[in-house]
């Protein structure tokens, strides 16, 4: 690789260093957390595809100038999102809330006097308290030295103890109802995710001489075969080697509607096949398919936390310990001097309540998980809640033309041969790009039929990046692409006399003639575009290979802001840069490409997203965010979705800060009382729990 292809932003290849390692079994799939000291695996996302077909795929995230977060340890598997240790008492701990708030009501009513008003709230106060002990151990035990339930049971301790019996009892069930609330929308945005997990394969049918055997599906190698019933989900990436069916991708793509495969058609894991028994020659084993890469980066993808979630720490890292440090001034310190321990113990038992600030109380963590799962129901998988806050600050959106604006098929519309008639300039094109992998080969290959196969054993095939190919077929040199290629070889051809995409042909330095190629505008694009636009989008630009000609009436039709036409692969990278360098500081460059084609493009922007990543590797190696089908309009939609969470994240930032340092202020000069603190804390922590609801 060379030092030109050093990628330079902030995911990094060996993000697979933080994902559980799968041990399949026979019947199911079990998730093993890879040790921090394990190497890189060779297979995966990131391996070069074996296939003799595939491109070599680079090392797209190794080098990042800019670092991410990186996870936390912990211990035991790695969870979708991170979870809250809730208290252990019974299958149904809410219970011993609702009791206490029933006695809590009862006890108000009684005419209770001297020692027996203490002893009654007791009662209500033990049935709440272990739990809050628990789970501050817990968190305590793992390292959260400050966490919320411990100040909570300070709290609630010190109101007790200066005779704000019912204060204290409420403060336990208020902070335990908020922590309730929160496991609940943690525990369903974690099902949405389970459903996911669902496509990992449990066995797989392999045919052997003898019939069928069911075995693991990681001891199944490249070219074995596979019978998949009609049904079940495809175990394993393959091409279909017998049988006709109907292939259902919408849980790894989003796309409800099934595409039919027959012999030949390249089917992936995690679809699923509706119709027919079939019978699949494996491509790639179980480390590299399609649903083992999906599952990877969706896990991975929580780990990688957001500046605002960072931000959010470094406040409560600060703002907790200073505000506990005043409790204890106020608590203990003036009353040593001044005498008032009653009402000074109330005010510090306040500044408690106003540090219960945790940053998962700010909900960013929730906001963001949600997010993620959101997208993923959508068939667009990130490697990170970074990647979505740079998409949410994203004000400028670089397309590259083929396979994202337009559909990337092309097909042959005219055939101008010189001295020769249109057949032989077909065959002549498609045997110099008989092993070319561009869009454009395949038009002409299948405009001119079936090649000479013995034929085809003699060409020596080299492609010129942005130009074309040069090709040996015989003893012969064939150059066929633009007219850029031509120029450079000296060769005279003629100007096209249509509008259309040329791609001219010369033998041994005579010109041979031109074929008109045509790539059709993608469906949707120009709602697409606009949607971007309407939700703060401020330039749109078009990067392309094609002749200006060409470009132009797309860039004009669609609106673009921007175009560059007739770019070589190096001169869209430069064009990036440009861009790039001259960004704001506070906004983000999105790149939008087709995932086999605009690797390094991918990684120089702060997000790549890569359309029709579904079985690409070089998508999953180099882009932020993946989108498994073609759907253009799944761009403003992940927009829409990463800015309401940037938003909603910052909205609860600032009413949780704001709110808890206005009560330490007043708190420590008497103005609110404990209850009235308790309240506000509930309002607050209550709406930002509700701010996340945003995201439907």
């Amino acid at each position: 690789m060379g030092k030109h292809l050093a990628p330079k932003k902030k995911h990094e290849l060996n993000f697979i260093k933080r994902i559980p390692k799968r041990v399949i079994g026979p019947e199911q799939a079990a998730h093993v957390l890879r040790e921090e000291t394990d190497e890189v695996p060779k297979t995966g996302a990131h391996a070069v595809r074996e296939q003799p077909d595939a491109a070599p795929v680079r090392a797209a995230h190794v080098g990042r100038e800019k670092n991410r977060q990186k996870p936390e340890k912990a211990a035991g598997p790695k969870l979708r999102m991170p979870t809250m240790r809730m208290p252990t008492l019974g299958r149904h701990p809410w219970i011993f809330y609702v009791l206490a708030v029933i006695l809590l009501i009862v006890i108000r009513f009684l005419p209770l006097e001297g020692w027996k008003i203490p002893a009654a709230y007791a009662i209500p106060a033990l049935l709440c308290l272990p739990e809050h002990v628990l789970n501050a151990w817990e968190r305590f035990r793992r390292g959260d030295r400050l966490n919320g339930s411990l100040i909570a049971c300070l709290a609630a301790v010190l109101l007790f103890l200066t005779g704000m019996y019912p204060e204290a009892v409420l403060l336990l069930i208020l902070t335990f109802a908020i922590s309730f609330a929160e496991k609940l929308l943690l525990d369903r945005s974690n099902a949405e995710h389970n459903t996911l997990s669902q496509i990992l394969p449990g066995a797989v049918q392999l045919v052997t001489e003898e019939g069928t055997e069911r075995v693991d599906p990681a001891a199944v190698q490249p070219g074995d075969i596979i019978l998949i019933p009609a049904g079940e989900r495809i175990p394993l990436d393959g091409v279909v080697f017998e049988g006709i069916t109907t292939i259902d991708t919408a849980t790894v793509s989003g796309q409800r509607s099934p595409w039919a495969v027959n012999v030949g058609y390249k089917v992936y894991a995690g679809c699923r096949n509706l119709t027919s028994d079939i019978k699949v020659r494996v491509s790639r084993p179980f480390e590299q398919s399609t649903a083992n890469k999906i599952l990877r980066v969706s896990e991975s993808a929580p780990g990688f936390v957001s500046e605002q979630e960072s931000f959010a720490q470094r406040f409560s890292r600060i703002y907790t310990p200073a505000v506990l440090g005043l409790a204890l001034v106020v608590g203990v310190i003036i009353p040593a001097f001044r005498g008032g321990w009653i009402v000074h113990a109330q005010r510090a038992a306040v500044l408690l309540i106003a540090s219960y600030c945790v940053p998962e109380l700010f909900c960013i963590p929730l906001l963001y998980g949600r997010a993620l799962s959101k997208t993923e129901k959508m068939g667009v998988f990130t490697k990170g809640k970074d990647c979505l806050e740079a998409m949410a600050k994203a004000d400028t959106l670089i397309f590259d033309k083929t396979g994202t604006i337009t559909e990337g098929r092309y097909s042959v519309t005219d055939v101008y041969p010189v001295k020769m008639s249109e057949k032989q300039l077909l065959a002549i094109a498609a045997a110099a790009e008989c092993f070319s992998r561009h869009p454009i080969a395949f038009a002409i290959r299948e405009a001119s039929g079936r090649l000479d196969e013995r034929a085809l054993r003699s060409v020596r095939l080299r492609e010129i990046p942005g130009r074309g190919v040069s090709s040996l077929v015989g003893n012969r040199q064939v150059l066929v692409g633009n007219a850029a290629l031509l120029e450079e070889h000296g060769v005279k051809y003629n100007i096209p006399s249509r509008p259309g995409t040329a791609i001219h042909v010369s033998v041994d330095g005579r010109y041979c003639g031109h074929i008109l190629v045509a790539d059709k505008v993608r469906r949707r694009a120009f709602d697409a575009l606009e949607t971007l636009r309407v939700n703060g989008v401020k330039k749109l630009v078009l990067l392309t290979g094609d002749v200006l000609s060409v470009a132009r009436p797309i860039a004009s039709r669609l609106n673009f802001d921007m175009l560059r036409a007739e770019l070589r692969p190096s001169e869209k990278a430069k064009a990036v840069g440009y861009l790039m360098k001259n960004k704001g500081s506070r906004t983000s460059i999105a790149f939008v490409g087709e995932g086999e084609n605009s690797g390094r493009l991918l990684t120089d922007a702060d997000v790549g997203i890569a359309m029709g990543s579904l079985g690409s590797d070089q998508a999953f190696a180099c882009a932020d965010m993946m989108i498994m089908d073609r759907d253009i309009f799944k761009i403003p939609k992940t927009l829409v979705i990463s800015r309401t969470a940037y938003r909603a994240a910052w909205e609860n930032f600032a009413a949780g800060a704001g709110v808890n340092v206005l009560l330490v202020l007043l708190g420590a000069l008497g103005v609110v009382t404990p209850l009235a603190a308790e309240i506000v804390s509930f309002v607050v922590c209550a709406a930002m729990l509700g701010n996340t609801l945003r995201l439907k």
